[in-house]
């Protein structure tokens, strides 16, 4: 299992991610995010989140991007916090009404929940 760290790296490379649809560096996690390690450190969590492939690198040179196994812990961990409420789930629905396949879908979800700030936290359990 990944600690506390870890998970909020991979959390932060999700978001960052879904956003840009750039590959994320350690310094600009570090900027954004406000983890209070430095960069290194940041690297060496990603270099194990892509050991344990929750990332991968496109490019030598390139940030990390997430992985489907990533994907999947982000959503498991998010999904495991609370029931949504009546109003979140019409919101939801709103949200994919105009999806048109399942990749839209897909990357409408992503982006949902990856804006849903201070629901996914390490404690959650999972389903």
């Amino acid at each position: 299992m990944l600690d506390d760290r870890k998970l909020a790296v991979l959390r932060a490379i999700v978001r960052d991610y879904v956003s840009t649809q750039e590959p994320v560096g350690s310094k600009s996690l570090v900027d954004r995010h406000h983890l209070d390690v430095s960069p290194a450190t940041i690297r060496n969590d990603m270099a194990v989140l892509e050991e344990q492939g929750y990332i991968s690198q496109p490019h030598t040179s390139a940030g990390r991007i997430p992985t489907d196994k990533g994907y999947r812990l982000f959503v498991d961990r998010l999904s495991g916090i609370k029931p949504l409420s009546v109003a979140e789930r019409r919101a939801i629905e709103t949200f994919l009404a105009g999806a048109y396949d399942l990749d839209d879908v897909v990357m409408r979800t992503v982006r949902l929940l990856a804006s849903s700030p201070g629901r996914w936290h390490s404690s959650s359990t999972r389903r």
